[in-house]
């Protein structure tokens, strides 16, 4: 339990208007305070809130180089304000910030992260062809480097599929080769079997799933049926 004696996992799965309010207020705190997106028009921001638009920046708060910050990353201010709002609202004055939410969450990618986030939405209950892939084919200088999904389901109380990306468990790791670019999906062509795809199931208590990029492959579902998926890197 990333977050004890806070029902995190109940109010998180039962309540639609605590998960929209957070992903709401993640992505707009992430706007507000990503470089990249400092000069952008009131329009380009609205377009890019639009919750069917995907969205993407660093989960990394605490030494984070986020618009805000400090230079020497020791700056005492919170920068997830409104994901922080939101956590208190519901879970009361024990709740983390919205800083400490994203650093527990991104920590879980291990010693060496990207700090890459990104709110994925994907095509919605339609279904689709597979294209197996890894992100980046790499596991950290300490091999420790995991992917991190956090699912936001399309309703309340929701248990099965169409949240997380499907995964097929490799038998041998594969690394990208070295002077593969580490922006750029490493994808796996050969033809899989289906007895092999595991179809991840959302439920109370199992809104996050991670995994070394090398020891698998993933794709998106056959039918997406969520609000988003958030990828921490």
């Amino acid at each position: 339990d990333l977050f004890p004696n806070l029902e995190f996992s109940k109010m998180f799965s039962t309540n639609s208007k605590f998960r929209n309010g957070i992903r709401d207020a993640m992505r707009e705190d992430i706007y507000d305070t990503t470089p990249k997106y400092a000069n952008l028009s009131e329009k380009a921001k609205r377009m890019l809130l639009l919750p069917d638009s995907s969205l993407q920046g660093s989960w990394r708060c605490e030494g984070g180089a986020w618009v805000g910050a400090q230079e020497d990353g020791e700056s005492n201010s919170i920068r997830m304000k409104g994901l922080t709002k939101v956590l208190k609202d519901h879970l009361g004055a024990e709740a983390p910030t919205g800083d400490e939410f994203m650093d527990v969450i991104g920590k879980l990618c291990g010693s060496t992260p990207q700090t890459h986030w990104i709110d994925i939405v994907g095509v919605l209950d339609r279904k689709i062809s597979h294209s197996w892939h890894q992100d980046t084919g790499r596991a950290g200088p300490k091999g420790d480097s995991k992917t991190v999904l956090l699912g936001f389901p399309p309703e309340d109380n929701y248990e099965g599929v169409g949240v997380f990306s499907h995964i097929v468990k490799l038998e041998n790791e594969i690394c990208a080769e070295e002077d593969h670019p580490p922006q750029e999906p490493v994808l796996y062509e050969q033809p899989i079997d289906e007895t092999y795809i595991v179809r991840p199931t959302f439920q109370m208590g199992k809104e996050i799933i991670m995994y070394r990029d090398i020891d698998v492959v993933h794709s998106s579902p056959d039918v997406a049926y969520r609000s988003s998926v958030m990828r921490f890197m």
